[in-house]
């Protein structure tokens, strides 16, 4: 009888090993189910998103127009300029800042621009 009860505690044994591991398998399957539901789903909110921001890219290109912003001035406020109200700022303007200071200057012989260092040969 000992060794049929030893057989029988071997035979359960085995069987609760056995079913662990399918439950572990069963909730391993069921979450992997679980995460790939998640991103179908987040994959379909990136595309979606990627969607509105092109539509929204589109509709800033085309509030940036000069006619529809012509069409919104009035709306904020926003009056044509009136005579001399218009300052035109040059891209340079260190040419300009130096030609007002040597307006009060008498004019000087022109000097010759000493050479920069890169452009000179480089020596073989």
């Amino acid at each position: 009888m000992s060794v049929l009860r030893g057989r029988w505690k071997a035979v359960v044994a085995t069987g609760s090993v056995i079913a662990a591991g399918f439950v572990f398998v069963a909730w391993a399957k069921m979450d992997t189910v679980q995460l790939t539901y998640r991103i179908d789903d987040l994959v379909d909110e990136e595309e979606r998103l990627a969607e509105e921001q092109r539509r929204l890219r589109a509709q800033l290109a085309t509030l940036r127009t000069p006619a529809a912003l012509e069409a919104l001035a009035p709306k904020l406020g926003l009056v044509e300029p009136g005579e001399g109200q218009i300052v035109v700022v040059p891209d340079d303007p260190a040419p300009v800042a130096q030609a007002e200071e040597t307006e009060g200057e008498e004019e000087e012989a022109p000097r010759a621009a000493e050479p920069h260092p890169a452009d000179e040969e480089p020596a073989q």
